[in-house]
């Protein structure tokens, strides 16, 4: 077996979640580093993790109408595991993924996002080799995306034939509420103020849907959107993290949606960025200058280095969704951003707010 899989046999023996809404990030945080190519730091990862995660209570399988009359209830975890557990067991878990996820995708912040960032970790890991350990963890990811399962205001693009504003623009002048203490607490509780933000809902409804044509390049702003506002707002490093991880964490769940679905889910991925920029975001916030960062920045091998070392979980997410894009589109801003992350990020000691 490898480090990989020994550490997923430890983590399902936990729960999805501990501290009353924080998300497992173990899974994700092993296979990252498997794909940074630091494996080996992998036991060393999961032995810090471990110890903060209660076992996992598993419930029962859930029929068709309780699995969605449950969704967004984060009690029915147990059950969701369940219930997924039993359908990729056997058969085509390609065909499970492409029926689940479409369904879910409406609901992609939920966990802040960790339902979708599960998922994509362990279609990329099935997709290396199929094994019953490995769709285990498919199915752990789906069960937490649907308890978790959690919708952003605004129907994406809705109103964009009467006053569309192009991805670009509106980025660049995205509203943002300014309210420090709404910033206070988990991510997906945060965002429940933009329920009365009108200027978000209007935003998401005024951008047009990418086409088949424009998915790929739309996708590719708004990673090097995140990774800019990353390094631009300091303060809210976490946030943007996930601002990047997201979208990038989506292309490898695009095969499995159909060409009228691809698009929708892009733009839910747009609402995830906005929603955490338009709450975290600080007009006047300033880029650090550290001379250590720009050094590391300029060497990948170096920067995955720390980044693994590190053992922290967003450290080694991020770098590894930066190392992914910057290799697909070259931009110094993946490097700078990689590796502030690798060397700044320490929630070891700090109240995780995802």
């Amino acid at each position: 077996m490898s480090n990989y899989d020994e550490a997923l046999e430890r983590f399902h023996l936990v729960d999805l979640e501990y501290a009353g809404g924080l998300a497992n990030h173990g899974p994700m945080g092993a296979e990252a580093l498997e794909s940074l190519g630091h494996q080996a730091m992998i036991p060393a990862f999961v032995g810090l993790y471990v110890p903060r995660l209660l076992p996992l209570e598993i419930g029962r399988v859930l029929s068709e109408a309780e699995a969605g009359a449950s969704l967004g209830d984060p009690s029915r975890r147990g059950d969701f595991v369940a219930t997924y557990a039993a359908r990729v067991r056997e058969g085509d878990w390609r065909a499970v993924v492409a029926s689940e996820i479409s369904q879910l995708m409406p609901g992609l912040f939920a966990g802040a996002g960790h339902g979708l960032l599960r998922v994509a970790h362990a279609v990329r890991a099935l997709e290396r080799e199929d094994s019953d350990l490995r769709r285990r963890e498919l199915a752990h990811g789906l069960a937490y995306w649907a308890a978790r399962f959690q919708t952003l205001p605004g129907l994406p693009g809705s109103r964009s034939a009467a006053n569309p504003i192009e991805l670009g623009a509106a980025l660049a002048e995205w509203p943002l509420v300014g309210e420090v203490e709404s910033r206070v607490g988990f991510f997906h509780r945060a965002v429940g103020r933009l329920e009365n933000f009108r200027e978000f809902t209007r935003m998401i409804e005024a951008v047009p849907l990418p086409t088949t044509d424009s998915l790929e390049a739309y996708l590719d702003e708004l990673c090097r959107t995140s990774a800019m506002l990353y390094v631009n707002q300091p303060q809210a490093r976490i946030a943007y993290v996930h601002g990047l991880t997201i979208p990038s964490a989506l292309r490898f769940l695009l095969p499995y949606l159909m060409e009228s679905e691809a698009g929708l889910a892009a733009a839910h991925a747009l609402a995830a960025l906005g929603a955490l920029h338009s709450m975290y975001g600080d007009p006047i916030a300033m880029p650090e200058i550290d001379e250590e960062v720009i050094r590391v920045s300029q060497d990948w091998d170096e920067i995955r280095y720390h980044a693994a070392r590190s053992i922290q979980e967003h450290s080694i997410k991020m770098t590894e969704a930066c190392w992914r894009e910057d290799r697909r589109a070259p931009d110094p801003i993946f490097r700078r951003a990689a590796a502030d992350a690798a060397l700044r990020i320490d929630g070891r000691g700090q109240a995780s707010t995802c």
